[in-house]
């Protein structure tokens, strides 16, 4: 099974994809390159471009070292393009050969790796996800929480397969290990 744990920055995908691994699921991971993130919150506008790139390159990259199974993938890179190269450009940190060129390699990206069977939406409140992310991430992520909803809506909207909506407002990781773990003791 194939299941894309999306969501806006500060949602609980990375936490929710930790416990698929706990039951023993594959993940691909966001990977954030430490540098090219600094530099990207330092210069948005220099370093957007790269950043992508990375992000995109490492889901397809992660995905080719994994056998078969059950997979998660911790955000896809159909969001990257829809979601955060869509709101980059519109800010300006992306023109329009850059916003071309990283949706040409998220087509690629994704040509080459299974569709899910199931998206797996966590949208808890917007006051829990500005709480979440105002001391962790750059403010020119912060400060676009709203167009960023907007834009998953949109992408949410737009997909075909299977989409589970989860309202995590007031659910904890705690919550969730123990579902995950009666599911892995049932």
């Amino acid at each position: 099974m194939i299941v894309w744990v999306s969501g806006t920055t500060g949602s609980g995908k990375t936490t929710l994809s930790n416990l698929f691994a706990s039951l023993g699921w594959s993940i691909v991971r966001e990977q954030l390159p430490t540098q090219a993130f600094s530099d990207f919150a330092a210069a948005p506008h220099k370093c957007c471009e790269p950043l992508q790139r990375a992000i995109i390159g490492s889901r397809l990259e992660q995905f080719k070292k994994l056998t078969s199974g059950n997979i998660v993938f911790d955000r896809s890179a159909s969001e990257d393009v829809a979601v955060f190269c869509q709101m980059h450009y519109e800010r300006g940190y992306l023109d329009l050969p850059a916003y071309d060129r990283l949706r040409h390699l998220a087509n690629y990206a994704e040509a080459q790796m299974p569709t899910p069977d199931l998206i797996l939406y966590l949208a808890p409140s917007v006051e829990t996800l500005q709480r979440r992310i105002s001391a962790t991430h750059p403010a020119v992520i912060a400060e676009n929480l709203s167009r960023q909803l907007a834009l998953y809506e949109e992408w949410i909207g737009s997909r075909q397969e299977d989409v589970l909506r989860v309202d995590n407002t007031s659910c904890g990781p705690g919550a969730l290990v123990r579902l995950f773990e009666g599911i892995r003791n049932a």
